[in-house]
């Protein structure tokens, strides 16, 4: 049986409960693992190495047309806005 077929009961209200207390686990342990780092220099070191490995997670490439189409229509609105050429484009446009 497919999920929406099912959304009627309580399947919606426990999978809403588990997503919320994940979340609230996840807030808590980051808390304790920020404790933890202040108390040593090492840990503080070793939670920093952690850190950037979120940035793992590809960009997916919807993502990345969609960041080039809007700043190709920033450019559009600012060559068309009728500013004189030397100055320069908003930041980021180009």
């Amino acid at each position: 049986m497919d999920f929406v077929g099912r959304l009627g009961g309580w399947e919606p209200l426990l999978s809403y409960f588990m997503v919320g207390t994940l979340f609230i686990l996840l807030i808590l342990g980051l808390a304790r693992l920020i404790r933890w780092a202040k108390g040593m220099p090492a840990g503080a070191y070793l939670a920093l190495a952690l850190f950037p490995l979120i940035s793992l997670f590809p960009i997916p490439p919807t993502e990345i047309k969609k960041l080039q189409r809007i700043k190709q229509e920033e450019i559009k609105r600012y060559q068309e806005s009728g500013d004189p050429a030397g100055d320069e484009p908003p930041s980021g446009a180009l």
